[in-house]
């Protein structure tokens, strides 16, 4: 196509582009739902950005500003037709400069995304594993199902200082987001009277995504999750977890689900809020952290 990117508009995206957006989604078989595109708008507008041709959404990209500590860029497409145009890498200088005062950038890349984003100079810090399963079959063991429980509104100041201290950097304003959205698919796990994991979920277009989930041992981690899995059976799933995390993932395997694909996280500036990343098991999407 004879276009360049002067026929191309870029502004902050509407409610009324969400449509549009869902279209890009679609044909990248991607997991986000119209929801999603609506929490993203709730939680930071002016940081999400559209690319249009003739009135038509061709190319997105999202930000979530944690308190000016971590920001998190994601939602990173453009449409086939539109592709070796400079539009994604003009989206994304353009939403790296909205971030000109957030003192660490960071997002989840595909193996086709590194190259880009390593241009921009972002540095790679660790590997997450995409696992999933078609048809969840169950078999797990439930033996801690006493100490996993929903979470409760009481639950909420002690659930967010956990958060924090691990994950690296307040991300209340997403947590609370999650869990007002499905407040059904938040569950945490208790010993000695206190809060040592804690889970989230929601429904994607393809699979119900499990994460985060942050524990304070892998056995804890591994409890609360055969709990809550007892609830999917049946049910697609998919799980993003961080590659060192092996006793996880071999109980995932045990469980039928498998390997499907990578990501690199990465960060620009300085990594200087990278939480307790040992006790990091599942995040909550790569467009989420």
């Amino acid at each position: 196509m004879d276009i360049n990117l002067k026929n191309i508009d870029f502004r902050q995206m509407e409610e009324a582009d969400i449509s549009g957006a869902m279209q890009l989604v679609l044909a990248e078989n991607w997991n986000q739902t119209k929801e999603d595109w609506q929490m993203f708008q709730e939680l930071n507008s002016n940081l999400c950005l559209v690319a249009t041709y003739n009135g038509t959404i061709i190319g997105t990209v999202t930000a979530i500003n944690f308190k000016d500590q971590v920001a998190w860029i994601g939602m990173m497409l453009v449409s086939k037709n539109f592709r070796g145009m400079g539009i994604s890498k003009y989206l994304l200088k353009t939403i790296i400069d909205k971030l000109e005062g957030c003192r660490t950038i960071k997002l989840d890349a595909t193996a086709a995304g590194i190259p880009v984003y390593r241009k921009l100079g972002f540095q790679e810090d660790f590997e997450i594993n995409r696992m999933v399963t078609t048809n969840f079959i169950g078999d797990t063991k439930g033996e801690n199902i006493n100490t996993v429980k929903p979470i409760s509104l009481g639950d909420m100041e002690e659930i967010l200082k956990f958060d924090i201290n691990i994950f690296g950097t307040d991300r209340s304003d997403l947590i609370n987001s999650l869990i007002n959205r499905t407040v059904d698919n938040a569950w945490c796990i208790v010993r000695d009277e206190r809060i040592v994991g804690y889970a989230l979920g929601r429904p994607g277009l393809n699979f119900f995504q499990l994460g985060p989930l942050i524990a304070e041992t892998p056995v804890d981690a591994i409890n609360l999750m055969e709990v809550i899995l007892e609830q999917f059976v049946g049910q697609p799933l998919v799980i993003d977890v961080l590659h060192d995390q092996v006793e996880l993932k071999t109980r995932l395997a045990c469980l039928g689900f498998s390997y499907q694909r990578s990501f690199i996280r990465m960060y620009l500036k300085e990594n200087l809020y990278a939480g307790c990343v040992n006790k990091q098991f599942l995040i909550a999407g790569p467009e989420l952290g």
